[in-house]
């Protein structure tokens, strides 16, 4: 009688050995799977924001070369900034002496006109930096003035004076608030 009910128990147990061995093996290639998925996507969304990034310095280098040819001057500034947009832009700002004066597209963002250079917030001291150092930054992401966040790439324009003198005209600004994580990243 224990040989009748011992042979069962001992199939029945290595049933269920083999079962949790096989949930083992699906749940942990399972993971691997999910693990490469979301590596894949990071490096997706990284290079996506990096050529939203690179393109956002290729617009504030030629709004820089529009200013030096046109010894800091500006015309058609609305104009020229349309056909520089991309659906990733939010706008392009000049920004003479370090501060905000020309924003398109200009609704909305009249409160995006401040003083970078003096800007206590978040601004001031990155701004100052890259005057100082004769660098395009990238910053953020911080609070924009007119509400929401944003990260904006910032190029330092410097001119000539009559007698050769290099001297610092301002900043060309393109903001972002559009760069958004995929759904798949948002876990």
């Amino acid at each position: 009688m224990k040989q009748k009910t011992l042979i069962p128990l001992i199939v029945f147990l290595l049933g269920i050995c083999l079962v949790g061995i096989i949930l083992y093996k699906v749940d942990s290639h399972e993971t691997a799977q999910n693990h490469t998925t979301a590596l894949l996507n990071a490096t997706a969304y990284g290079e996506r924001i990096k050529n939203e990034i690179t393109e956002g310095i290729d617009v504030t280098d030629v709004l820089k070369q529009i200013l030096i040819s046109e010894s800091g001057e500006f015309n058609q500034f609305d104009m020229i900034a349309e056909n520089l947009m991309s659906d990733s832009i939010e706008s392009v700002q000049l920004a003479p002496n370090g501060v905000v004066t020309d924003i398109y597209p200009a609704n909305e963002n009249e409160a995006g006109k401040i003083d970078l250079i003096h800007d206590n917030e978040y601004r001031g001291k990155i701004s100052r930096y890259a005057r100082d150092s004769h660098i395009i930054i990238t910053q953020g992401p911080f609070k924009l003035k007119q509400g929401g966040c944003g990260i904006a790439v910032r190029n330092p324009v410097y001119l000539k004076d009559k007698n050769g003198y290099e001297y610092f005209w301002g900043f060309t600004t393109v903001s972002y608030t559009h760069l958004t994580l995929p759904t798949i990243l948002r876990v």
